[in-house]
């Protein structure tokens, strides 16, 4: 009798079938659940911009007087955007190293130890948290973006995070119209600066939506992102802060001259609203107004510095002062509670620098300036590297960082925390679209060396 080998092959054959669909099903489960995941994520990450924008009188509003609910609230924002980021690191440690982690590390390290010997280490590490997450909004662009469509996407989120400050600047400017001498519009932000500096933001990604070849948008949000410059330009000026002016009418001007000559037309409209609003004027001319005093005893209710010169003031009262610990600095936090040891200008409360890269100098010392330069200068090489493949976009993009250069030159840009979520999330987008192109081209083994 003739062993039946066809039964037993049919058996064993679909044994193997069997377990292969299984092992099949399982991969599929899987994978489906770990999109599921990452879609998840992602939405959060848009949630959290969508609201940052608008969320500070809401924070107020729950603080009460005495402050501590809204540290509450923003803090947990502030965790919920770290966790994020590690939650996307943890899933692909390797996704992009260099940019996620070589670029910001030495600036966060050196933030960190610095809290070592801060003045006040609670002050301290709270400030490095924050910087802690603007890394994480730089770095989360490099997990969530998977095509040249998402640039549109995130862009566009960013635009539409303005909607709500937007509409709540009528109710300021209402509220402001009996004082418009002393009027400065601020929107849902906290200072008008902030609101200034963030407006400067979403005019350079407007202009980018109509200038760069690899955003996709319908007509219809074109011409309403078209129309909307003219809006957030007249708030901007609204909010009466001069830097922001300046850096804002050099992009206006490089964006003419390179890319569109029609906007020098619009630029020449500028000055209708100084005549229109002499307080702008007031203020345009108040920074030039020189006072010509030879101490400080001399300055009284009548004979006061303008803001320019009183800053100039104050950074060369502390230049002395950081050269004593020119390497690693007093810590982060203790610019501020020195101030009344070597300026006599300010009461006992103290004041922060209005110049990030003193203040940084001051706190973190050289070593700390120089990891911060890394940082910038790395993201503007690989901008400019990156402009044969969106030339009219990533210039637009290198005027927005340089926007956020000169901007530091006077003010304390590392204390505005929703701006700065929103411009290292631009900037994170399109690093990562920059070297995923790369990458795209480069053949095989050498994607590995794409940074």
């Amino acid at each position: 009798m003739k062993p039946t080998f066809g039964s037993v092959g049919a058996v064993h054959g679909g044994t193997l079938q069997g377990d292969g669909d299984r092992v099949w099903q399982t991969a599929s489960v899987r994978a489906a659940n770990n999109e599921a995941i990452w879609r998840f994520l992602r939405a959060a990450v848009f949630g959290v911009l969508l609201i940052r924008a608008s969320s500070d009188p809401i924070f107020n509003l729950l603080a009460g007087d005495a402050g501590a609910s809204s540290m509450g609230v923003g803090a947990l924002f502030n965790v919920l955007v770290i966790a994020l980021a590690i939650v996307f690191l943890a899933r692909e440690p390797l996704r992009a190293p260099f940019p996620v982690l070589a670029l910001w590390g030495p600036f966060l390290l050196i933030a960190f130890g610095s809290t070592l010997y801060a003045p006040d280490f609670t002050a301290a590490a709270r400030l490095a948290f924050v910087l802690v997450s603007y890394w994480a909004f730089f770095a989360i662009p490099f997990f969530i973006l998977r095509s040249s469509r998402d640039v549109s996407l995130f862009v566009l989120v960013v635009i539409g995070s303005s909607i709500p400050p937007t509409l709540y600047a009528f109710v300021d400017i209402a509220r402001g119209l009996s004082d418009l001498t002393e009027f400065r519009l601020q929107s849902t932000f906290s200072h008008p600066n902030i609101y200034a500096f963030y407006l400067v933001l979403v005019l350079g990604l407007s202009l980018y939506v109509r200038a760069s070849r690899i955003i996709r948008v319908s007509p219809r949000i074109y011409m309403l992102v078209t129309l909307y410059i003219p809006l957030l330009t007249a708030f901007l000026m609204l909010t009466k802060t001069r830097s922001a002016w300046g850096v804002c009418g050099l992009m206006f001007l490089v964006y003419a001259l390179k890319i569109d000559r029609r906007f020098l037309a619009g630029l020449l409209l500028v000055p209708v609203l100084f005549v229109a609003y002499p307080s702008l004027m007031d203020r345009l001319t108040d920074v030039t107004a020189a006072t010509e005093v030879d101490n400080f005893a001399q300055l009284n209710e009548s004979n006061r510095l303008n803001s320019y010169v009183w800053r100039q003031a104050l950074w060369e009262s502390a230049i002395p002062q950081a050269l004593e610990r020119p390497l690693l600095g007093h810590g982060l936090e203790s610019f501020k509670p020195a101030t009344p040891g070597f300026f006599p200008l300010i009461g006992p409360q103290g004041i922060d620098g209005h110049n990030f890269y003193l203040q940084m100098s001051f706190e973190l010392g050289l070593l700390g300036l120089l990891a911060f330069a890394w940082l910038i200068g790395w993201v503007a090489y690989r901008l400019v590297r990156g402009l044969p493949r969106d030339p009219p976009g990533l210039l637009v993009m290198l005027c927005v960082l340089m926007t956020y250069v000169l901007e530091s030159y006077s003010d304390n840009m590392h204390f505005y925390l929703s701006f700065n979520w929103y411009f290292w999330f631009v900037m994170g987008t399109i690093y990562a679209w920059i070297r995923r192109e790369e990458m795209l081209a480069a053949p095989g083994r050498s994607r590995r060396k794409v940074i």
